[in-house]
């Protein structure tokens, strides 16, 4: 029995997966592979790194956004207007800190658990996936760099931004795996579950945001012949993983996405914790194996 756990990209919303982990060490069911996305791939190399589940909630419930990004508004307008060069909004300096202190990435490159992240050639456009033997703070870095908003990262010479750009919920790395058994984490219930008709200019931008970031993973699922069950089930066991997609309950909005503030984490964390538990109660098989 091979497990997966898949962590999807979404900026602070990844309070839910702190969440979900909680959940999954509570009750003793362990990947053999975990593969990440812009902030699932921090959560990712977190938990492959060793971190234990209350630092990681205690990280999200700390470093507000002052503590991870300062505005670089003025400068981001003058590059923009003299079309001079390129200098992202955002100056993630107090992140990159946060990262470096709290990351073991000796321990990252030994743990027994596969971590799979992946980033963007910028160059070519195509996603690339880096594991834990090589993954350092610029591949956690590239990973998770929103175009425009974050700088983007160089990697022996090559640019690299957010993974999320092709590749949002890396599912595929895991099915390559062999895993027989699959958590996807997603960060959105767009592409999971059946939502209400946008009403306003905004949502229907919010909706279509989502979509972007969930295209790869449906791409992904019908390319393997598979489906978002939303649950686990027996059928066609030994042809076919068992999948559970976890995900919030509603829209979260843009300003979710950059506000990590102690509200919306804890409530993140909390409702992470309380999905997984209605959804895979008594669901797993074999944990212990």
């Amino acid at each position: 029995m091979k497990r997966a756990l898949i962590l999807s990209g979404g900026g602070a919303r990844g309070a839910f997966q702190a969440g979900v982990w909680k959940y999954l060490v509570q009750i003793g069911w362990k990947p053999d592979i975990i593969c990440g996305t812009s902030i699932g791939a921090i959560n990712a190399a977190a938990i492959g790194s060793g971190m234990d589940v209350e630092t990681l909630i205690n990280l999200w419930t700390t470093y507000n956004r002052r503590r991870m990004y300062r505005l670089n508004l003025l400068q981001f307008a003058a590059y923009l207007l003299s079309q001079r060069a390129i200098k992202p909004l955002l100056d993630i300096t107090p992140a990159e800190k946060m990262l470096h202190d709290n990351l073991n990435f000796q321990a990252l490159k030994k743990s027994s658990t596969k971590i799979i992240i992946t980033a963007v050639n910028m160059l070519t456009g195509h996603p690339e996936f880096f594991n834990q033997k090589e993954i350092q703070l610029k591949h956690i870095l590239a990973s998770s760099a929103m175009p425009l908003l974050f700088p983007w990262q160089e990697i022996n010479g090559i640019p690299y931004w957010d993974g999320g750009v092709m590749v949002n919920t890396p599912i595929a790395p895991a099915l390559d795996f062999g895993a027989d058994e699959i958590i996807v984490v997603l960060l959105s219930p767009v592409g999971h579950k059946k939502l209400l008709q946008p009403d306003t200019v905004l949502k229907a931008g919010e909706h279509l945001f989502e979509h972007f970031l969930s295209g790869s993973y449906q791409a992904n699922l019908r390319n393997y012949g598979l489906r978002d069950k939303g649950s686990l089930s027996n059928s066609n066991h030994k042809t076919r993983p068992e999948i559970v997609t976890l995900a919030p309950s509603k829209m979260l909005g843009f300003k979710s996405l950059l506000s990590f503030s102690k509200t919306q984490a804890n409530q993140l964390i909390e409702e992470g914790y309380n999905t997984a538990h209605r959804e895979l109660e008594n669901k797993l098989l074999n944990i212990k194996e």
